[in-house]
């Protein structure tokens, strides 16, 4: 699906648990040299040496929420100037209703029309497309697009039966979940103009790879698998082949860009992906390092932590389980 865009991002906002949890005190925790994994190898070999974790009691609109406010300061707009909100994690409050009316209510958003978007990692992106849309087609001014995500809660689940097994395999299936961490984020969207918003957009989906990584919970625990390696591999082989028409679709070289942004699973697809891009790694911030994946609120807390100056021209990389990919740019 290709996307001539008609919008921009008016605000950013992200919200960080306070308690960090490292990489290494995880791995000690499920005694991970059983199955021959030193300590130290997701610091190491994957690059992720803590992540934020949210309380028991916190629920994933409450990240959302505080994203939320910051992003609607940031656009100087209050909460009742939104018409739409999208609510966009993989981490929902509910089965039913959507977690978006929460955020309304707390927000006091009372003109907005709600509904959540849900993708995976790939999911804030998603929304963004659909708020591009809305707006384009005169149907909104403001759209608030947001996610709070909790996939600690699948972590310590995945904890408890690593430590019941000694099953080397299984270990294997399940130590990408240890990656993750929970986090909040938030963009207000308007309508663009001719000096500012997206140029262009590209998203795929190729669901053949959905059970690469994907959890169920069942009457015996969490189902499922993360398999890090093969994810990381299939989307940075699909950014590959795409990443030349989307320069040519922007008339952009990869000298034009001043900032790549990339959903972040752990430094060596960070590397490859600003490679197939042809950027240095100077012009791509990371997060992973301290916060780890933070699942489809890692774009916007990114952005958020590494902002980016009005005018600049950015690339956006994203990616989730299924498997769905989009690059994009803007004139932020």
């Amino acid at each position: 699906m290709e996307i001539k865009g008609n919008s921009r991002i008016a605000g950013i906002g992200a919200f960080l648990p306070p308690d960090r949890v490292t990489s290494e005190s995880l791995m000690d925790e499920i005694d991970s040299t059983r199955f021959g994994a030193p300590k130290n190898y997701i610091s190491k070999c994957i690059g992720i040496k803590e992540r934020r974790i949210s309380d028991a009691r916190t629920l994933p609109s409450d990240m959302a929420i505080a994203a939320s406010h910051n992003a609607l300061e940031d656009a100087g707009l209050e909460a009742g100037e939104i018409d739409m909100i999208l609510y966009c994690g993989i981490d929902r409050d509910w089965q039913e209703p959507a977690t978006a009316h929460r955020v309304q209510t707390e927000l006091g958003a009372t003109r907005a029309t709600v509904l959540d978007v849900t993708n995976a990692c790939h999911g804030f992106m998603n929304g963004l497309a659909i708020a591009d849309s809305f707006i384009s087609n005169g149907a909104v001014d403001n759209v608030l697009v947001c996610t709070g995500e909790k996939p600690s809660r699948v972590m310590l689940e995945a904890i408890e039966q690593i430590k019941r097994t000694n099953n080397k395999e299984e270990f294997k299936r399940w130590i990408g979940s240890l990656t993750v961490g929970d986090a909040g984020g938030a963009m207000v969207v308007q309508r663009g103009t001719a000096h500012s918003g997206w140029q262009w957009m590209e998203m795929r989906s190729e669901g053949q790879h959905a059970e690469l990584c994907y959890y169920r919970h069942t009457q015996a625990g969490v189902e499922g698998q993360m398999i890090m390696g093969l994810i990381s591999r299939v989307f940075v082989g699909l950014h590959k082949k795409l990443i030349d028409k989307t320069y040519r679709a922007l008339n952009w070289s990869p000298t034009d860009i001043d900032v790549m942004y990339c959903h972040q699973v752990g430094a060596i697809p960070h590397k490859q992906l600003t490679s197939a891009a042809d950027l240095d790694l100077n012009c791509a911030p990371i997060t992973y390092d301290f916060l780890g994946n933070l699942t489809s609120a890692s774009i916007p807390v990114n952005m958020a932590l590494n902002r980016p100056k009005r005018g600049d021209k950015l690339l956006v990389l994203g990616a989730g389980s299924g498997l769905s990919i989009c690059q994009a740019g803007m004139i932020y």
